[in-house]
């Protein structure tokens, strides 16, 4: 647990215990349902204005290197008139460069500890807006990464690179999505709590957050288009092979042919009454085939 104090007070508790439950009950007169649902993660984002307090629900993107695509993590606010605690379940980034901020700069510390409680709340969101936009680096870079290699004949390998960056470009969406409902119910809340000078604040949230939606579906729509030209790319190959298997069955036709005169009774007969039939049908055989070669490479199909 760790906690700056100036005008307002910050108390910040990662994975919380019942002992850290009980301590924040004492901070104030939460519902005993609030304060059991710090306990675990919640299912949804949500703002909920209780009399003399807020309780939030937010939820961001962090990319899992192993699993390679975003999954969701949590960060619970419980809003006094003069306390802002919060409650995450991980070590997170954008919290603990929150602290640091607040640590080593006065002047920051001042504008987010030296008014009203809403201009925590509204400096921790922006740190962890920040965040989440920072964790759009990762898509970007891959998706240059696959522009760069498009036409350098690895079809096949950019196609799995693909479907890994839409799967995080979706579960990145999936948990973005319902932040932009929560930031505009939260400038509409801000405005009761703590009165018309901090909706213009909360309302720069929503602008920022729509930024990070914009970029993502900018993403989203060039993937999409690097897919389709893939798949093309891949399919003018595969085309190209079964082209070639096509043309390599027609050089054997000949020989097929010729195979199959063997069966007929007045061909072996032929052959064994002068064994240089036999020779010069395969003679003729294989000329044929070496005729069509030529002409088939001149045509381009080979």
């Amino acid at each position: 647990m760790r906690i700056i104090k100036n005008k307002t007070t910050w108390v910040d508790i990662l994975n919380p215990s019942k002992k850290d439950i009980e301590y924040v009950g004492k901070l104030h007169k939460f519902h005993p349902i609030i304060l059991d649902e710090l306990l675990h993660t919640s299912a949804r984002s949500r703002v909920e204005a209780h009399q003399k307090y807020l309780f939030l629900t937010y939820h961001l993107p962090v990319y899992d290197g192993n699993m390679k695509t975003s999954r969701r993590a949590e960060v619970d606010f419980l809003i006094t008139k003069d306390k802002v605690i919060t409650v995450h379940y991980e070590d997170l980034e954008a919290i603990n460069n929150f602290w640091r901020r607040l640590s080593n700069d006065k002047n920051f510390k001042d504008r987010a500890l030296g008014g009203n409680t809403g201009f925590i709340l509204y400096y921790l969101i922006e740190e962890i807006l920040a965040f989440s936009q920072r964790q759009l680096r990762h898509i970007e870079d891959k998706t240059t990464h696959i522009s760069e290699q498009l036409f350098q004949k690895k079809e096949s390998v950019l196609l799995e690179r693909i479907s890994y960056l839409k799967r995080d470009i979706l579960d990145y969406s999936i948990i973005s999505e319902p932040q932009k409902m929560l930031l505009e119910s939260l400038k509409e809340v801000s405005n009761i709590f703590w009165g018309e000078e901090m909706k213009i604040y909360f309302s720069d949230l929503s602008g920022d957050h729509l930024k990070i939606l914009q970029y993502l579906n900018n993403y989203k729509e060039t993937v999409a288009a690097l897919e389709q030209t893939n798949s093309q790319l891949l399919s003018a190959k595969t085309n190209a092979v079964m082209q070639k298997f096509t043309v390599l069955a027609f050089l054997t036709y000949p020989v097929v042919i010729i195979t199959s005169l063997f069966n007929v009774g007045i061909v072996n007969t032929l052959i064994k009454n002068d064994p240089v039939v036999f020779f010069g049908i395969l003679a003729g055989s294989i000329f044929i085939s070496f005729i069509l070669l030529i002409f088939f490479r001149k045509r381009g199909w080979l």
